[in-house]
């Protein structure tokens, strides 16, 4: 996964290469200090209402997007299809014919239930309460904790390092080096998982710019919100060095 920045790590929307925002960021200016940084992620609603994450594996995953699938009938109507409250996925080239009396039950069965879609909802996920003489603090999921209860740090010959323990029960580590930053599993692969490239401005027709990007392995976007709220907080370690 690649999420495009659209500004600063603490004033942005993240959005996938598509253009689907699924993440906001802001930080209003705050006099003295640096401020409280408040992320919020896109979440599945209906006509507006958010059903909440009680449906997903792990309410700290990343946000998950249904899209509204069709049964075709042979009459050519067509209605949305929840399996065991689970979306089910129907493209075109697989639709299901159905009969008359099936496509009855089936429209019963889905007018007292609908597949959330993404609606352009955020919910909040985390805030960052930064703090000049005392601990940052993080608030998430109920928790309210300081940055050096949530992290443990570990030094090597490049420097120091943030370790965090995600809730897929993994540690991971993010190294914060003079021209990178990233996280790698903090096990003897040492596999980065997430890598953050700065933004590149264009030079004419010699070097094409970019946005700047957090890539992410699939592999971690289950814990994609832990991801954003502990890669904004490195970043800012990050550049403050600088």
């Amino acid at each position: 996964m690649r999420l495009i920045l659209s500004h600063r790590s603490r004033n942005s929307t993240y959005s996938t290469e598509t253009g689907e925002v699924l993440y906001k960021v802001n930080t209003p200016r705050q006099f003295p200090g640096p401020g409280v940084t408040t992320i919020r992620k896109a979440v599945d609603t209906i006509n507006g209402v958010w059903l909440g994450d009680s449906e997903q594996s792990n309410p700290r995953a990343k946000p998950t997007f249904y899209k509204r699938k069709l049964l075709v009938s042979d009459k050519g109507k067509d209605d949305s299809s929840i399996d065991g409250g689970r979306p089910v996925e129907l493209d075109v080239d697989d639709a299901v014919v159905v009969s008359d009396s099936e496509h009855e039950d089936q429209t019963l069965r889905s007018s007292a239930s609908e597949i959330p879609v993404h609606e352009g909802h955020f919910a909040f996920c985390a805030q960052i309460d930064f703090r000049t003489f005392q601990p940052t603090r993080f608030q998430y999921d109920g928790h309210d904790v300081p940055v050096s209860q949530y992290f443990h740090r570990s030094w090597s010959w490049r420097g120091r390092d943030r370790v965090f323990k995600a809730s897929d029960g993994k540690e991971y580590r993010w190294e914060l080096r003079a021209r990178r930053l990233e996280m790698i599993r903090d096990d003897g692969s040492k596999e980065r998982v997430v890598r953050y490239k700065r933004y590149r401005p264009a030079l004419g027709p010699v070097l094409k710019g970019r946005p700047a990007i957090l890539e992410v392995d699939p592999s971690c976007e289950p814990i994609l919100d832990e991801i954003m709220m502990t890669f904004i907080y490195c970043y800012k370690l990050w550049k403050d060095r600088q």
